[in-house]
């Protein structure tokens, strides 16, 4: 029986019944295309694409970006399909893939592409590479490296970067410039910094009051914690693959620089939600550490306080400090191309795929949505340059790209995050050792890898 999914009805063949290259052989077309014309054949091919943007993200995607395609390819219109959040994107992913029933390309986490590689759902990008030369010698090479290896699967390309992002410091800049202080380069200075940003402002003994400032605010995340696990010299998986990393001593340093600013230091509160953003943007809180997605949410709290004649400040961008090297995680989802009997279904989805990488397509993602440029190329954009103009330090927090890493793609890794969230927020809370939290965790995702998941 098919489900009906996404508002149309498609049967693609069982997994394993379609060879990528017989498959491929419909799309010669693109090779010997100059870009921008519709596959061959008749009519409107439509490409259904399932994303999790909503908001103001989901508007630049669709409103500007997907409406500019179809308006320049008139033989491709990409119908895209909000699905609201990612568990619901996940959800409905999985359950058109067991009906047979799949869009034409969506967004997919590392773990989840993984899943549909080993169920031969996905069309191999390698595979449409090969037959469009102008984008495997011009935009491929582009791409910064952290992003074509991740999106890299035992040697064989299967996604593109779609919103991809970094974390980043920022900063109350008009009060580092009234203490004279600057973002801190390394972790030690971190923490420094941190003491000098408190402020009881009644001298009661607390941070409780209107008056009073800590220095930052974080919640148990494990993007956070990752981060930190990597500077310090650690790692979330073994390089065989075959068990975790991240229950050492680095992942225990990690875990503790955090329970050091919270119990120790007593610099920084475990905050939930969005409520250390909300008190960075009222002043009670001097830094915090966010996505460079969170920058237009933040410069929207300044414009409603200044509306409401509340005090506003200078918001400052810098890259995150430094252990034992520089690294940080990236963060976002890739997109793929599910297999279809059509060829043209698979050859427009190409067709936009490549699109959308292109260093223009790529500088206007990054200037209205704050997701980051996947080729380098696009910081020579003119709408590029003028975020970057208006946000000094962001260059920087770009830079990162270049040591940055990614976390494990296998799809085991799914319910491992989740477990390495758990004892994060369990160590934070004082309910258990950093090393005992992360030895529960360790032993639990241990077992979903020797299970295969």
């Amino acid at each position: 029986m098919l489900l009906q999914v996404g508002g149309r009805r498609r049967r693609t063949r069982a997994p394993g019944r379609i060879s990528a290259f017989p498959l491929l052989a419909g799309l010669a077309v693109l090779a010997s295309s100059c870009g921008g014309g519709p596959p061959s054949g008749d009519g409107v091919v439509t490409v259904t694409f399932w994303h999790a943007m909503g908001g103001p993200l989901g508007d630049v995607l669709e409103d500007t970006l997907i409406a500019e395609f179809n308006a320049t390819h008139p033989g491709i219109e990409v119908v895209p399909v909000a699905m609201g959040n990612y568990r619901a994107l996940s959800q409905k992913i999985m359950a058109s893939v067991m009906a047979e029933d799949t869009p034409s390309i969506a967004q997919a986490y590392e773990t989840w592409t993984a899943q549909l590689v080993r169920g031969g759902a996905i069309v191999p990008m390698d595979s449409l590479m090969a037959l469009d030369p102008g984008f495997t010698t011009g935009i491929w090479p582009d791409v910064y490296e952290v992003f074509r290896e991740d999106n890299t699967f035992e040697g064989r390309i299967y996604s593109l970067p779609f919103n991809k992002s970094v974390p980043l410091i920022y900063y109350n800049a008009d009060l580092f410039e009234s203490l004279g202080l600057s973002p801190a380069q390394t972790l030690d200075e971190h923490r420094a910094l941190l003491r000098s940003l408190v402020l009881d402002g009644n001298s009661d003994g607390d941070l409780l009051d209107d008056c009073d400032r800590w220095g930052t605010a974080f919640t148990g995340s494990v993007w956070t914690f990752e981060c930190l696990l990597s500077q310090f010299g650690g790692s979330l998986i073994d390089p065989s693959g075959g068990s975790v990393a991240f229950d050492s001593p680095e992942g225990e340093q990690a875990l503790g620089f955090l329970q050091t600013l919270l119990h120790e230091d007593r610099t920084a509160y475990l905050a939930t939600g969005f409520d250390h953003q909300r008190q960075f943007s009222a002043g009670r809180v001097a830094l915090l550490e966010a996505s460079v997605t969170s920058l237009a949410f933040l410069e929207e709290d300044m414009e409603r306080r200044a509306g409401s004649g509340l005090s506003t400040f200078r918001i400052g961008v810098a890259p995150l400090p430094s252990g034992v090297r520089r690294s940080v995680f990236i963060a976002g989802t890739n997109v793929v191309i599910f297999r279809s009997d059509d060829p043209r279904e698979v050859a427009a989805s190409w067709e936009f795929a490549k699109w959308f990488l292109e260093p223009r397509q790529q500088a206007r993602w990054f200037a209205g949505s704050g997701y980051l440029p996947a080729v380098r190329g696009a910081l020579s954009e003119p709408e590029a340059i003028a975020r970057i103009e208006a946000h000094p330090g962001l260059d920087g927090v770009i830079g990162q790209l270049d040591y940055a890493v990614f976390e494990p793609q296998t799809s085991a890794w799914y319910e491992g995050r989740e477990f390495l969230s758990e004892a994060i927020e369990i160590a934070l809370y004082g309910r258990m050792s950093a090393g005992e939290a992360l030895s529960r965790a360790a032993g639990l995702t241990d077992a979903e890898i020797a299970a295969g998941r």
